[in-house]
């Protein structure tokens, strides 16, 4: 990873972990891939097409940061939180926070994990 900024390294984890369709086959892609939906889904789209899958998808990642190397007990309450509150409107602050702890998440985890199935479908 080259990118020092956690924003750039969602970027560059998105590329090397998230395939061109349907879920990934690790449970550190499917962490980036979920954060980037929903990113793309709340900013991107307006939340025009929210869901319950998005809603599948946003409770769907505590249980990835608290898997393999899990995060620290604050920032997986914290990710809990969010992800309970994650709506068609939440704010920019929300959506980054979320995609952060993933990206911290997944730098924790080096070593590939696998995906557990999904509850969701988008």
């Amino acid at each position: 990873m080259t990118a020092s900024k956690w924003n750039d390294r969602h970027q560059e984890l998105w590329n090397y972990l998230v395939p061109s369709g349907g879920p990934a086959a690790t449970a550190q892609g499917e962490a980036i891939r979920i954060t980037g939906r929903l990113a793309h889904e709340v900013l991107d789209n307006g939340g025009v097409n929210w869901d319950s899958d998005f809603r599948k998808m946003a409770r769907t990642l505590p249980t990835l940061l608290a898997s393999g190397v899990p995060l620290p007990e604050a920032q997986l309450a914290e990710a809990a939180t969010l992800a309970t509150t994650y709506r068609r409107s939440s704010s920019e602050e929300h959506t980054q926070r979320f995609c952060e702890l993933a990206v911290a998440w997944v730098i924790a985890n080096p070593e590939p994990l696998p995906a557990p199935e999904p509850t969701y479908t988008r």
